[in-house]
Order: C-alpha cells, then structure tokens, then sequence
C-alpha cells in the first residue's frame, strides 16, 4: 500500500513501454524511483535478489540506485510501462520522520487494474515524443491523475477488506431507509463498483443489493406486525418509493405477501415464562399475556410493556406460576396458543388447557435451534425461524473471522457471585454459544453441573486469560465482590493485571432462548474487540 499519498509532490521524468517484441528481457539501475505494471501478459520482476510475478493488477515502485531486471514471458504478446519519477515532501523535515514511499524497500501495491489507468500511461507515453515544450505540462497533469487512479484502485489486504466490506453492511443495516447505491459503497472502500459487487458475492454469498432489500423487508415485519401503518407508508420508511414495488420483494424474499403475513401475525398467544420472548421475537410475533418486569428482563421491558396487554409476573417459583394462570383465568379469553415450559403440573396444565391450545416446551431437554423450529413449526413460521438460524450462523461466523486470532488461543472461565459464595459457573449458553458456537476455549473443564464452588486458591491454578463475572445485586453478594476485588491472590491473576476482567448482566447470559445467544455473539465480540460492527 502507498501510504500518506498527499504528503508528497511528484516529478515525473521519463517513460518506457516495455513489451517481448523484439526483446523480453530490460536491465537497467536508475537514480530516481521506478513504478513498473504489466498492462498485458506476464512477466519477472528482479531487484535486491529478490524475485516477484509480474501480472495484471500489480504495480511495483522501487527505490532508486537499484538494478531492476525485468524479463517478459514470451508465450504470449507483453505489454508493460516503466515510468520514473522523484517524490519531494511538500514539508522537507517530514523525510526525516515518515519513510513510507521514500525508504529504500520495494512497495507492491495490489490494485484493480482499469482502462483508466493504462489509458493514463499509454497518454504519457504519446506526450513524452512530442517535441512541444509546453506539453510537459500536461504530462505532469497526467501523471497526478495515474497515481490517483492507483490510489483509489488499490485493493486493501484480505483482513482489511473483510472489515471494510463489514462496515459497509453495517452502512446498509443503519442507513437501508436512504437511496443506497453500489457506488456509494464502493466508494467507502475505495474500490470501483463492479470489483466491490465481486468481493461482497463472493463473500456473502448474496448481491450488496439483495442484502440491502432483505435488510429492508425485515425492518417491515415489525411495522407490519405494530400495525397502523399503510403498505405505502410502510415502504416509504424502509426506502421503497412504492407499496407495488415493496409489496412484490417483500413475496419474493419471504413467499408471501405483506397482507398474509400480517394476517398472520395477529394470533392471540400467551406465554408464562419471560424466554418465550427470546422464541417469538425472531418470528416477529407479539404476545397478548405474558411475564413482563421493569427490572428483570429489562430488554423485554423495553420493547414490549407497552404492547402486551396482560402483564404477568416474571419467575419460575410455582407461586408466581400459580398467580399467572390466576390472573389469565380472570381475564376469561380464549387464546390461539399458550406456550409454557415443562415445569407446570398436571394440575396447572388442565387450567390453561381451558383457555386454549396449551404447548409444553421441552425447554430443560431440546437444544434451542430444535426449540426454536417446533415453536415456529405451531405458528407456521417455519420459514422465517429458518431464515433467522442463517443469520445467526451468519453472525457467529463473521465473529469467529474476528477472533480467531490470539483469541482463540486464551481462556475463558465464567464467575457466579451468589451471596457469600463464588461459583464457576458453565450453562448450556455458555457453553453452546461461546464454546461451541464461537469455539472459544473454556479455562477448566466444561462439567454438567450449571455452578461448582470454586476458591480462591483454584481461580490462581488455573489463572484464565478472561474472567466474566455475573454478580447477583443483593448487598450480601455486592460486599463479597467488593472483598474479592481487593484480595491478594485476585490482585494477582492474569486476567486482573491485563485488565480483561469484564462485569456481565444476567441477560442475555443467562437465558437459554435464540434471541439472547444472538445477543451474547455482539457482546462478546465488542467486549473483546474495537472493531466490531455487528
């Protein structure tokens, strides 16, 4: 890469084209710098006993006082430019501090090559012969614009692309209700538009623009589902300048159109334990009746208080469930579906059975894709469960290309603050999402009790490189964290002195539904990252 570009003035001096007819083979050391590019064919290219391919979409600049040998391959017809020139500073003292093009190390720069660029070079040529002094001129005209089409055609290295192209997702998932268009995400890259719609196929599988209309069509199901909105009111927020047009992608990307969607989504459900939320969110369905706290499940709170007409209360202690289906006898509606886990009772169960359709999770059994697919399987969503498992996945991998670096290699160990005792503490979340899912690697080994006591002693022999910690807020268990922070031993951990100890709330960490795992794929990736943009 050529770095800082507009710190430097340039002069050019001279020109070569350089082709295998009559001859193939070019030595020759010069006193200024050298940029060489293949416009046709390949070739080698020699300098300080060091050898490199010369092809299309490669431009070298090598430093002067050096022996440059540049054999052209013969098979086929070669085409080449040497073009020398001297970089002055436009600050002189800057030389002395910023070496970026003028130390003496030759730069490859991978560039996407375009007619522009050989167009520019083969121009100079033509002027270089002209006898016409004021043409010089214009040949430095040109030359400036080569080395800007250079600049705004080189493709970044692979690392450096992929969160690039990830920013510009995250442009598409902020900015979907604007007149997005390809050029202004191949600008953001710096790329043209044609090698940007290559690189974001190629990569996701999907056209820039596709993604962009399922970035829409999805911020549409929740407006759809909220209600009040016309379809042509409904288009115009997500970027559509019709309903005709919103209404024939949103069939082509779902298989239904807006009106059965809606249609739907309006089934009346209950449910009697505050996960079911993590299962009905991604469907896009909102319930009538269920557990809904300011201070538990707070996310929840948030997004539906005020859209959930029986609010139930939040636990699993058979008093509270007792007083939920209470409450829901009281309120005498029939319901399409009631969903509860597979603590209820016999007795419990024939209650809710006379308010409806009553659906027994085998929450404590099933893992939470297969949850997730029989809840959707009872609300004929099938289809959009199965399209939210691709994005998780989708999700999860983007993360891992994150991580995989040093994090990979470091270990994790989970911390349950509980009154006056410590735990280490593994669930199904945990492990399935963070060991399994992202393959990070767990401190100690992963047991099937939920929470093992564990001492002070055991934390320092087995010294994690992360320490995520879940503290209860009771003032016991706050004043046993507090002693903790200023024990000894705990002062002394890794994890401690790299300051890579991190304080989690107990949702979404501590919720076995898709929602929340979604949740813990972000959050873990920004707490260990600066560059995330999921």
């Amino acid at each position: 890469m050529i770095d800082n570009m507009a710190q430097f003035l340039y002069q050019f001096l001279d020109i070569e084209v350089l082709t295998n007819v009559p001859k193939r083979h070019y030595q020759k050391k010069h006193n200024s710098h050298c940029l060489i590019f293949i416009a046709k064919g390949t070739g080698i290219l020699t300098i300080k006993e060091h050898t490199y391919r010369l092809q299309k979409n490669q431009i070298f600049i090598c430093p002067p006082q050096e022996l440059i040998t540049i054999k052209l391959d013969a098979e086929n017809t070669a085409t080449g430019y040497l073009i020398l020139f001297d970089i002055v500073h436009k600050q002189p003292t800057y030389l002395e501090k910023n070496h970026a093009i003028t130390n003496e190390k030759i730069k490859h720069i991978q560039i996407e090559l375009t007619d522009e660029i050989t167009n520019i070079a083969s121009v100079i040529y033509s002027l270089s012969k002209s006898s016409i002094i004021e043409d010089q001129l214009v040949i430095q005209a040109q030359f400036y614009m080569l080395i800007h089409a250079i600049v705004i055609t080189q493709v970044p290295p692979t690392k450096d692309r992929q969160r690039m192209l990830e920013k510009t997702m995250h442009h598409m998932q902020v900015h979907f209700q604007d007149q997005i268009q390809i050029k202004d995400l191949a600008e953001m890259m710096h790329i043209s538009p044609k090698y940007y719609m290559e690189l974001f196929r190629k990569r996701y599988g999907v056209s820039a623009m596709q993604y962009l209309s399922e970035i829409r069509i999805e911020a549409s199901k929740s407006l759809l589902v909220n209600g009040g909105k016309t379809l042509k009111e409904i288009a115009n927020e997500i970027g559509y300048k019709d309903e005709f047009y919103f209404s024939r992608r949103f069939k082509e990307i779902i298989g239904i159109p807006p009106s059965l969607f809606m249609k739907r989504r309006k089934k009346k459900i209950a449910i009697l334990d505050s996960s079911f939320f993590g299962f009905l969110f991604p469907l896009h369905f909102i319930p009538s009746a269920a557990p809904i706290h300011p201070t538990w499940r707070f996310y929840y709170f948030k997004l539906f208080s005020d859209r959930v007409p029986v609010q139930l209360s939040v636990g699993r202690n058979p008093a509270i469930l007792n007083d939920n289906i209470e409450l829901l006898l009281q309120q005498n509606t029939t319901y399409d579906l009631i969903f509860c886990l597979d603590n209820v009772t016999e007795q419990q169960l024939a209650k809710l059975q006379s308010l409806g359709n009553v659906h027994q999770l085998a929450w404590s059994k099933l893992p939470w894709r297969e949850q997730l697919l029989e809840v959707a399987q009872l609300l004929d969503a099938v289809v959009e469960a199965r399209r939210w498992l691709d994005e998780y996945e989708q999700t999860v991998q983007t993360a891992i290309a994150y991580l995989k670096n040093d994090n990979h290699k470091r270990t994790f160990l989970f911390l349950l603050l509980m009154g006056n005792d410590c735990y280490l503490y593994n669930d199904r979340s945990i492990i399935e999402v963070l060991f399994e899912d992202l393959k990070l690697t767990p401190a100690a080994s992963v047991m099937t009790d939920e929470k093992q006591p564990i001492t002070m002693k055991q934390l320092a022999e087995i010294n994690p490189d992360y320490i995520m910690t879940l503290v209860y807020e009771d003032e016991e268990t706050l004043q046993k964290w507090d002693k903790l922070q200023s024990d000894d031993t705990w002062l002394e951990l890794k994890s401690v002195r790299n300051n890579q100890v991190y304080t989690l709330n107990h949702f979404p960490w501590r919720d076995y539904a898709p929602l929340p795992h979604l949740l813990i794929v972000k959050e873990i990736l920004k707490l260990l990252t600066e560059e995330s943009t999921l």
